[in-house]
């Protein structure tokens, strides 16, 4: 075979590789902001009652949420440009169960909840070589996510409720650093803090919550994902009793750059904004409370990172 033919596979099998290693290394997202390019708190979790802590009771939330995604740009490698494009389609169910006691803490009610996902990831990686040669690989599976746990204090008034809260991120998700099976966890500690407000006014509801996310290092990469910072809002007007439907939206800027070994790249710093509708209904279902929740979320002006839409469904019930 001579030295050209040998040019030519090397830069085929080159090409391989990179889709190979941009599926797999990305699973959630793209690498190049925040490793995944997601942070381990759930963009568009807060929207209508945000602020709110319930009376004593326990309850339980089952959510169904739906990401597609994609991201499409130019990558040198050993000095050549190609174009890698990638597409991600993610399912997540998760249950949520919140406990309130009777007994209240600085005047607030006390709430601690724990949240148990799993997930189901579709990817499909193309990287396009300077001669026009494109090269696919695609990989999907199911698995368990990272388990959250949040601690809250709620205080709450006629018109304006407000919540404080801690939540901790526990990297339990199916993960394989080998990246031979789909990662639906993150394999990354978090911490995330936070405050959120309700307020009513007649029949407008305005709803904020804002928080920072510290993320820790994934000891299997020697990645260490920057800060995050997160906003998030509805506002919607109650058209009937118990139905209130408005827009919803979300803000995310990292606060600080990645880094660590494993942060090849350099220190990037990723942006997403998004906006669209969403609905919130609170009926009785015998003598059980219940509030069901539908929103869609569009993400633009996306930064080192993918961009996409987002659909959540849930429903509450109080025993």
């Amino acid at each position: 075979m001579d030295r050209q033919c040998l040019r030519a596979r090397a830069f085929q099998v080159s090409l391989r590789a990179a889709a190979i290693a941009a599926m797999l290394s990305t699973a959630l997202g793209n690498a190049h902001a925040d490793e995944f390019a997601f942070s381990s708190y759930g963009l568009g979790g807060a929207a209508f009652g945000a602020g709110v802590t319930p009376p004593a009771g326990t309850y339980v939330t089952l959510v169904s949420g739906y990401y597609e995604g994609e991201i499409n740009g130019p990558v040198t490698i050993g000095g050549r440009v190609i174009n890698v494009g990638m597409g991600v389609e993610f399912f997540q169910q998760a249950t949520n169960i919140l406990y309130v006691p009777e007994s209240k803490v600085l005047g607030a009610n006390l709430g601690v909840s724990v949240t148990i996902p799993v997930g189901h990831i579709d990817i499909d990686a193309r990287v396009t070589g300077p001669l026009g040669n494109t090269v696919s690989e695609s990989v999907d599976g199911w698995g368990f996510g990272d388990v959250n746990a949040r601690v809250q204090l709620g205080w709450s008034r006629p018109e304006f409720s407000h919540t404080a809260y801690v939540q901790v991120v526990a990297p339990t998700g199916k993960y394989d650093a080998n990246g031979l099976q789909p990662n639906i966890g993150l394999n990354r500690p978090g911490i995330d803090v936070g405050w959120a407000f309700t307020w009513t006014a007649s029949k407008l509801q305005v709803n904020a919550a804002t928080g920072v996310t510290f993320n820790f290092e994934n000891t299997d990469t020697d990645y260490d994902s920057g800060t995050d910072f997160h906003f998030e809002w509805a506002v919607g007007y109650e058209i009937c009793k118990g139905l209130v439907v408005g827009v919803v939206g979300y803000d995310y800027r990292q606060l600080s750059g990645d880094s660590g070994a494993g942060a090849v790249l350099g220190p990037f710093e990723g942006d997403v904004d998004a906006v669209g509708g969403g609905l919130s209904y609170t009926t009785l279902v015998g003598a059980t409370p219940v509030v069901l929740n539908a929103r869609h979320y569009e993400e633009f002006n996306a930064e080192r990172r993918m961009e996409g839409s987002t659909t959540f469904f849930s429903g509450t019930a109080r025993f």
